[in-house]
């Protein structure tokens, strides 16, 4: 018998089994692959390139290092090490450039080579989100239903001092964000490259969407990282640290049900039959939409139902990636800067009319005409993902959830198209590759469990932040079943590599335990 049994090898999963095992609890977590991971794993996916190195879910860390788990778990001590990202860059068809990077004066410099009145607006903007993004950091660290006294306060001192602070946050969580690019600015760069961005959260015209006007100040809040390795690296150095502190990883272990015994969650039942016993409890670090599933009667009724409807890509728009695996280096001949060699950012590109065209067929069920897309080359940051002198790269595009003639049909169409669309700015990229691993909202649900592939668990809508994520009655990592506990992207504060989620559910079953306090 195990005191804490976790479902899902994911990050958080694992961070929060560090974090148990770290306070003197017997931990096992369980996970259905044959690797660790999930949307975070790193591994050479493309069987005829095995030194090549493929992270077809997440690969930069913009996150990580605010919510201070690596620092916690001391993970360098375990092998972790990350290098400075270079930031993000807009290409244009007619080979302009405009780069994110972490100075914001040199972002408002390449913002005027567009638009002066955009770069000034950019400046203004930036400066209310810092504020803002102050406020989240300090709530995203803390427990969603108890922030305590000093998170408080410094969010009602922010919000009643600063009238921008409060015109911006409510643009933010009620509109959409085609409007606030639209009316905030004039440049096409400029439009483009916020709802090319922005779409990585959310089509630019959901209700709510307008909280991606905050993106690329995040960027010169914190700065953004890449891990040697890819993100993997991450992975690795939280299941060294968790066996360091006596903990257990079993892969291969899908689970098919939660166990309970007296109305508290006492164990699991493996796909083989087999059963692992959980003491204390059990930490379902999954997609919350599957939890009643495992758990079946034992949990309430209600709270059950509205665990399956939390929305995941409810607007119909998911994402595909095409991980590739390259035989030389990709290069982008009309992108030429004597500043930056744009192989290193992280690149996007569409027009404002295209994105939102896009997204629009995306969501109709249509593969678009003219995909706006993002990509990475991992090894312009980091040669160790693949041999020397060779690139893998991730390209990533919004697609529908569901086409209408059925993923088996588009699959092989839509990745031709994105890498096709790719090629126009990197002419050399089809013909380095030596294989791809490719993956549309369909493949990404059926490796990780997540709803329509939804790489947040639960979308990111103002009705699924804080205590509501990823549903009322369970949204402080607790449910109603007495040591059940949920820790993945779908509880607070949600998506991304930050390990907060499953750092504060172990704080709080650590509390419930008598074993340790949540401030």
């Amino acid at each position: 018998m195990s005191d804490v049994v976790i479902v899902g090898g994911g990050h958080n999963g694992l961070v929060a089994g560090c974090f148990l095992a770290r306070a003197g609890l017997d931990v096992i977590v369980l996970e259905q692959r044959e690797w660790l991971g999930g949307m975070a794993a790193t591994r050479p996916f493309v069987a005829a390139a095995p030194e090549h190195l493929l992270s077809p879910g997440a690969y930069e860390n913009v996150y990580l290092r605010a919510g201070g788990v690596v620092a916690e778990l001391d993970l360098p001590r375990f092998g972790y090490r990350e290098l400075e990202a270079a930031g993000w860059a807009w290409l244009g068809e007619d080979g302009a450039s405009l780069l994110f990077s972490r100075s914001v004066e040199a972002t408002v410099r390449d913002i005027a080579g567009f638009s002066r009145r955009d770069a000034e607006r950019y400046r203004e903007l930036v400066a209310v989100a810092q504020r803002i993004l102050a406020i989240q950091d300090r709530y995203g660290a803390a427990h969603p239903q108890r922030p305590g006294l000093g998170v408080i306060a410094h969010a009602v001192r922010a919000l009643a001092r600063d009238r921008g602070v409060r015109r911006l946050l409510g643009t933010l969580v009620t509109g959409t964000a085609a409007d606030a690019i639209a009316s905030t600015f004039e440049s096409e760069a400029v439009r483009g490259a916020f709802a090319a961005i922005g779409t990585i959260l959310a089509p630019p015209t959901a209700e709510g969407s307008a909280i991606a006007m905050l993106a690329t100040s995040l960027l010169h809040h914190k700065g953004a990282s890449r891990p040697v390795g890819g993100m993997g690296a991450v992975i690795a150095a939280l299941e060294r640290c968790l066996r360091a502190h006596g903990g257990e990883v079993r892969t291969g272990s899908r689970v098919v049900a939660i166990q309970s015994r007296e109305g508290r969650a006492a164990g699991v039942e493996l796909e083989d039959g087999t059963t692992v016993s959980a003491g204390r409890a059990v930490i379902a670090a999954c997609p919350p939409q599957r939890v009643p599933g495992l758990v079946g009667d034992a949990l309430d009724a209600d709270v059950g139902q509205r665990l399956r409807g939390a929305p995941a890509n409810a607007t119909g728009v998911g994402t595909l990636t095409v991980n590739l695996a390259l035989s030389g280096r990709v290069e982008l001949p009309a992108h030429a800067r004597d500043d930056v060699e744009l192989r290193r950012p992280t690149l996007f590109a569409g027009r404002f009319d295209d994105v939102l065209a896009a997204c629009a067929a995306a969501a109709r069920g249509d593969l678009p005409d003219r995909p706006s897309w993002c990509a990475a080359i991992f090894t312009a940051v980091d040669p160790s993902q693949a041999p020397e002198g060779q690139d893998v790269a991730q390209l990533y595009a919004p697609v529908p959830v569901s086409p209408r003639s059925g993923w088996a049909v588009q699959r092989d169409a839509a990745a031709q198209r994105l890498v096709a669309a790719v090629g126009a700015v990197a002419p050399n990229l089809p013909d380095l590759e030596i294989g791809r691993y490719v993956e549309t909202p369909q493949d990404l649900g059926e490796r990780t469990g997540a709803p329509n592939g939804c790489i947040y668990h639960v979308d990111h809508l103002p009705t699924r932040m804080g205590p509501l994520r990823p549903a009322f009655g369970a949204g402080g990592y607790r449910t109603p079943l007495g040591g059940l506990y949920l820790a993945s992207a779908g509880t607070h504060p949600g998506g991304g590599v930050s390990g907060l989620p499953g750092k504060l559910c172990a704080r709080t079953m650590l509390a419930d335990a008598g074993l340790a306090g949540d401030r």
